[in-house]
């Protein structure tokens, strides 16, 4: 019984520290800064909106948590390549025969987790403080589009392999997703779609067929951008050279 202990608290100790180190090596120590941006814009849009004399709906919730959203994830997908070219890790990551697919892998879910458990407190602010939402419902479908902007991301860096090109990149992407937002609309190809946000002039069967489609491009999309970046990881010299 001891010995079965000693090796599950060996096994806790190992994982705590390969998540420490994971997470120092993506987030760059920067991480913080993002969760306080992220925290202080919409404490900011919150107030703004909290005061104004326009009614809020749960739709005006979804619309204002995307963009703490995409914060949370923008740094570790833009510059998690760089950061381990600047703390000289790429050489291990890269020595060990496919080592670099799993390690990238538990990084991608350890960056999915993380923003899904601060955004709990965000959707629960804005429960209490501007208008009632079902705010597990609320968390589920952002991070669709948390997602996609992360593997979107990481495909970028195995790119272009630089965090600031790569922020160039995404930034320019994230304003022709906004302008085809406004043209696209309430279409299923809207990466942006709202789906608390129901049409009044459309059937609501109709519109949850639509928010299911396009809930699952999004997915799809996902996995085909971590497939290509994963695939790119095998081009070694690229990296190291």
């Amino acid at each position: 019984m001891n010995q079965n202990f000693k090796k599950y608290k060996n096994i806790q100790r190992n994982l705590i520290s390969l998540i420490r180190y994971n997470m120092r090596i993506v987030f760059g120590g920067k991480f913080v800064y993002f969760i306080l941006a992220s925290f202080a814009f919409f404490l900011l849009i919150g107030t703004i909106s909290a005061f104004d004399d326009n009614y809020m709906g749960i739709q005006d919730v979804y619309g204002l948590l995307i963009f703490p959203a995409i914060l949370l994830v923008f740094y570790p997908s833009a510059f998690g390549i760089q950061n381990d070219a600047d703390q000289r890790t790429l050489e291990i990551i890269f020595g060990i025969p496919d080592y670099r697919y799993k390690v990238w892998l538990i990084r991608i879910l350890m960056v999915q987790v993380i923003a899904f458990l601060f955004l709990f407190p965000f959707a629960a602010i804005a429960h209490y403080a501007l208008v009632s939402i079902p705010i597990f419902a609320m968390v589920t479908q952002l991070m669709f589009l948390v997602l996609f902007i992360s593997t979107l991301g990481f495909t970028v860096s195995t790119l272009v392999k630089s965090g600031n090109a790569t922020a160039v990149i995404l930034i320019v992407l994230g304003l022709v997703f906004l302008i085809l937002s406004d043209e696209l609309d309430e279409s299923k190809w809207n990466i942006f779609l709202n789906p608390f946000n129901t049409p009044s002039d459309m059937n609501e069967i109709i519109w949850i067929e639509t928010v299911r489609q396009n809930r699952i491009i999004l997915i799809v999309s996902s996995i085909v951008f971590l497939l290509l970046g994963l695939m790119n990881l095998q081009n070694r010299e690229k990296f190291l050279r």
